[in-house]
């Protein structure tokens, strides 16, 4: 008796192939570096320094491959991604297409390994974050009995910052200046490098999309799928990723508030307060990524804590950890070779500041782990698909 064919999992008219924002954002990615990739092959001189040096601190393909080659490949990767979103618009979701956008995203994902996105990442964060996180929980926290008597803290952090000259407005005002010329000088070629990076992103969810919908499951949420993805197996495992994630910007963040004693770890001789002040900046950024990363696993990472202005007592959104958490584990990753790299050449020269940075940025674990935190946060807050109607 001829063996019958297994029914789809989910309705073909219901497996929810890649949705229209998908095709049109991987169609305009394409299209544009179609465009850039042929104006650096016809003009080199063209390109945004992609390439790197020992000074921009690239690290990474981009550094070492010829400028022409790696116009041409960027040329070559945006058509195969133009090729892969029309496949995919075609409305028959097929296993060849998914591997094409899937390569493609490897090959992006080869070529933008490099440290730099996650330097001008850091060096964002720093400047913005303490700053805008004291700004939004004073304002907050004037509201909220519960928080109000954290305002003590924060008004002694300040303080404290102004008598030992570390926020001094002289010493603020100096750090801009210092900042900002190598901000502009960069922003163009490392903010470019972002770009092709959320070209990675975006062809690569573009092929999961098409992957899922060529198997018969829903292309929205991957259902029916595995045990592991299931709620409450999500709420164990993820509880262990987030611990790790949480757990690896420690030793970076805590050496940095050794610069608050008189004993700064790393501090060179001499350090003006603006410096001191830099290097405070990344640690608490680097500190409040830990304390942000626990939201994962925590009430207040569900609903807004009560000294969030306006939002408190809300739901959170899952896209604003995941689209948060998201950003920052792929550009972790991105940069795990080049520091893996970078510290297994400082123990093969005996430079223990180059070897540090293996315990210092442990990236590719950090990226991996904080990857894997987000999608358990994501699949334990997820409730009925509207595509298919699973719960």
């Amino acid at each position: 008796m001829p063996a019958t064919a297994s029914p789809p999992l989910v309705p073909a008219a219901r497996t929810g192939g890649p949705p229209r924002a998908l095709l049109l954002a991987a169609a305009a990615w394409s299209v544009l570096h179609l465009a850039l990739g042929l104006r650096w092959v016809l003009d080199p001189g063209s390109r945004p320094g992609l390439d790197g040096d020992g000074e921009n601190g690239g690290a990474g393909l981009l550094t070492v491959l010829p400028p022409d080659l790696t116009a041409w490949l960027v040329l070559g990767l945006a058509a195969g991604g133009l090729a892969a979103t029309a496949v995919a618009a075609r409305g028959r979701p097929s296993a060849g297409a998914a591997a094409l956008a899937l390569a493609v995203a490897g090959g992006l994902a080869a070529l933008t390994a490099d440290l730099r996105v996650l330097v001008l990442l850091g060096y964002l964060c720093a400047i913005v974050a303490p700053a805008g996180f004291l700004v939004v929980f004073t304002i907050g926290a004037v509201r909220s009995r519960r928080a109000r008597p954290w305002l003590l803290a924060v008004a002694g952090v300040v303080a404290a910052g102004l008598l030992s000259g570390v926020l001094d407005p002289d010493s603020v005002a100096r750090l801009a200046g210092e900042l900002r010329d190598p901000l502009a000088r960069e922003l163009a070629s490392r903010g470019h490098l972002a770009l092709l990076l959320g070209g990675t992103v975006l062809l690569a969810w573009l092929g999961v999309r098409v992957l899922r919908a060529a198997r018969g499951v829903c292309g929205t949420c991957g259902r029916p799928g595995p045990a592991w993805t299931r709620p409450e197996a999500a709420a164990r495992w993820g509880r262990v990723a987030t611990l790790v994630a949480a757990a690896c910007p420690l030793p970076y963040g805590l050496l940095r508030m050794t610069w608050l004693t008189p004993w700064g770890v790393g501090l060179p001789d001499g350090a003006d307060p603006a410096l001191r002040l830099f290097g405070l900046a990344l640690g608490v950024a680097a500190l409040g990524g830990a304390v942000a990363t626990l939201g994962l696993i925590r009430p207040w990472g569900e609903v807004w804590p009560s000294w969030v202005p306006v939002l408190r007592g809300r739901p959170v959104p899952v896209r604003v950890p995941v689209l948060a958490g998201g950003t920052v584990a792929v550009v972790l990753l991105a940069s795990g070779p080049s520091m893996l790299a970078i510290g297994i050449a400082g123990l093969g020269s005996g430079d223990p500041v180059e070897a540090s940075f293996l315990l210092l940025f442990p990236t590719l674990l950090w990226g991996l782990a904080l990857g894997l935190a987000v999608l358990a946060h994501a699949l334990r807050r997820r409730g009925t698909c509207p595509v298919c109607g699973v719960r």
